[in-house]
């Protein structure tokens, strides 16, 4: 149960550089746009807060834990925390102790004092924010977070509210979620910012694609057209449609990169079976972030096929957007929210629609004719751009 108490606040300070701890950056689209914060104007602290299960799994081993913050390039800083399971939501009072003194210590010892920015990207967190007392509260929301933890999800609501009551911004990433908390706290509405997933700049080339890029060596030999999709191969994804595109298409190769969840008999689990025995559809695993954009380079043609009525996506960000945007491959998506923002950009279609779409843009050739557009697009949203109207928004330039 959330809090009843005010928080205090320290005194607000006008020193020129600001301290952003982040709580946390444990998904790779937060650590890209945090880690691109301007080192003239700000100093980062990247917080990666896992339990000890969660840990465990992913390889980290107890005399790897806790080891104080490292500056992993100038200005940023990294601090991994494993803590006992049911720190967040059963025990976060007691829970956020070491987060709390990790990032007090930071602040005090590393960078001096300023201002410190606290960036919560779960509600939970706000429990820190009762310990740290930051000068400025930012909530950084991702996704509808109900939707992760559907037991107490009106426990969730109740802190999301009063993160957002409380946050001197509130940040969404999709403007599908920032009008629902504008509609649900209607007091806090003018703090509340709609701000994408940005584009790694390292992606984003001088020069429209007009053209796919040569393939990487693992899907090299596979016939042209490649039509890609990148992402987790879940219950997100529709599943008929895919398939319908290898059956329409058989001449293309439909390139799928990411993992593959365990199978079973839900009925989108069966299509997606029988979508990966199509001989022209070649799955080939997951690929580190730091490969991804030769993928997307590659592709005559990228997908966005996600199910229109799917609660996680009708609230989400796809990092496929601005992908896509930086590597100047023509695209069709499905009819979500945040895609219909970028109809000049790409072809956004109803799911009646979206075979025929794909076919039409395969027929037509690689080249669209929108490259130079969506290069303009990527680099108005590349993450250092987001990052600096972010910065802006936290404290404006003097």
């Amino acid at each position: 149960m959330a809090s009843t108490l005010t928080r205090p606040r320290r005194p607000r300070l006008d020193r020129d550089r600001l301290s952003i701890a982040v709580a946390d950056a444990g998904w790779y689209t937060t650590e890209n746009l945090f880690r691109e914060i301007p080192r003239d104007r700000a100093s980062t602290l990247l917080l990666r807060c896992a339990d000890v299960q969660v840990a465990w799994k992913m390889g980290q081993r107890p005399w790897s834990w806790n080891r104080p913050a490292t500056e992993t390039a100038p200005g940023i800083w990294q601090r991994d925390l494993v803590l006992p399971s049911g720190w967040m939501k059963k025990y976060p009072r007691i829970g956020m102790r070491p987060i709390a003194r990790a990032v007090r210590r930071w602040h005090a010892e590393t960078v001096g004092e300023g201002p410190l920015a606290l960036v919560m990207t779960y509600p939970y967190y706000l429990h820190l924010a009762d310990q740290v007392w930051p000068d400025r509260l930012i909530y950084f929301n991702i996704d509808d977070y109900r939707l992760y933890w559907p037991d107490v999800a009106d426990e969730v609501t109740r802190l999301e509210h009063r993160a957002v009551r409380e946050s001197d911004l509130t940040v969404c990433t999709s403007l599908y979620r920032a009008n629902e908390l504008r509609a649900a706290v209607p007091e806090a509405a003018d703090r509340i910012r709609h701000l994408p997933h940005g584009a790694p700049t390292r992606s984003i080339p001088d020069a429209p694609q007009a053209l796919p890029a040569p393939a990487p060596a693992d899907i090299a030999d596979l016939p042209r057209p490649l039509i890609g999709y990148i992402g987790t191969m879940e219950d997100r994804v529709d599943w008929s449609l895919v398939l319908g595109v290898a059956r329409s298409n058989p001449e293309a190769s439909i390139v799928l990169v990411g993992r593959v969840g365990a199978d079973g008999s839900a009925s989108w689990q069966a299509e997606r079976r029988a979508c990966l025995e199509r001989p022209n559809v070649h799955a080939i695993g997951w690929r580190g972030q730091d490969t991804i954009d030769a993928y997307n380079r590659s592709f005559d043609l990228a997908l966005i096929p996600y199910q229109v009525a799917h609660p996680f996506n009708l609230a989400s960000c796809p990092t496929k957007i601005m992908d896509s945007m930086a590597s100047g491959r023509p695209v069709v998506a499905t009819d979500l929210p945040e895609c219909r923002l970028y109809r000049d950009q790409f072809d956004v279609v109803e799911p009646s629609g979206f075979i025929e779409a794909v076919r039409a843009r395969i027929q037509a050739g690689p080249d669209d004719g929108r490259a130079a557009l969506r290069l303009a697009t990527a680099r108005e949203n590349s993450c250092r751009n987001i990052a600096e109207k972010l910065l802006d928004w936290i404290k404006p330039r003097s």
